[in-house]
Parts: structure tokens; sequence; C-alpha cells
């Protein structure tokens, strides 16, 4: 069960080390920019930005009640600190959007509409129909006026 655990942890590892590489991927040329600061971005994410170190925290328990190392679980609550917390850039260019390191495209985009907290994008990734929020800024309105319905 211990080595269980251990290999899920290294599999959290690798996907929080890709989620925080991809967060320092620079805009394409001649893009309007902003950098969403921690407040905002702690808004976007919503209940999550409280669950993701929760269960950080709750895993560390778990290592100490179970008298392993604490190393692995520590560098978790850290990585995830870093994914909520680190000043991500969000752009919108001719290729598309750029929200949380990843690119969007804009075929990919179906539609845009404005909210009391920025705007709401419909989209299609990898073949499912999402919906992201956006924060409201100078590079939310160039996408309201881009993508009206």
């Amino acid at each position: 069960m211990v080595e269980l655990l251990f290999y899920a942890k290294i599999i959290l590892l690798i996907v929080l080390l890709y989620d925080v590489i991809i967060l320092f991927r620079k805009p394409e040329e001649g893009s309007k920019v902003i950098t969403i600061d921690f407040g905002k971005e702690m808004q976007r994410k919503g209940i999550n930005s409280l669950l993701i170190p929760c269960t950080m925290i709750f895993i560390i328990s778990l290592d100490y009640i179970q008298e392993t190392e604490i190393y692995l679980s520590l560098a978790l609550l850290i990585l995830s600190i870093i994914y909520l917390g680190y000043p991500r850039p969000f752009a919108f260019g001719k290729e598309g959007i750029l929200l949380d390191g990843k690119t969007i495209i804009k075929d990919r985009i179906l539609k845009a509409k404005k909210t009391e907290t920025g705007a709401k994008i419909s989209i299609e990734w990898y073949g499912w129909l999402m919906e992201k929020d956006l924060p409201a800024s100078d590079v939310t309105d160039s996408i309201l006026d881009e993508f009206k319905d």
C-alpha cells in the first residue's frame, strides 16, 4: 500500500511539474498582454484555490502518521502553491489566447460572453466542450470584441 501511494505521488509530481513549467511560456509577439495577479487568479480558480493546498497538507499529515518521509509530499505542496500563486501572463494575439500557459487557438473558441467578473469563453478542447472564466481586463475586452455572438 505504501508503494502504491508513493507511485501516486510521483505521478502527481510529474503532472504538477508540467503545469508549473508551462506557466513560463511567453506570449506571441504583438499580443495584448497582462499579468494575472495572485488575487484574480485565486478568484478564477474558485474552490480549487483552497482544495489543492488542503489536499497536499492532508497527504503530508498521512505521511507523518504513517512515519514515512515527507520530502516528496512537501515538494508537492510547494509546487501546488507555485502553480496557484505564480503571476501568469494572459494574452490575446493573432494565433489565439494564452491562458494558464496553454494556447487556445482562435478556431477552437466558439463564443465569448461578458460576466460580472470578466468574461466566459466556450471552447472545444480535445473534443470536449468547455467554458473558461477570464478575468476583467483590456485583454478580455479585446476577446469579447472579436468573438461577439
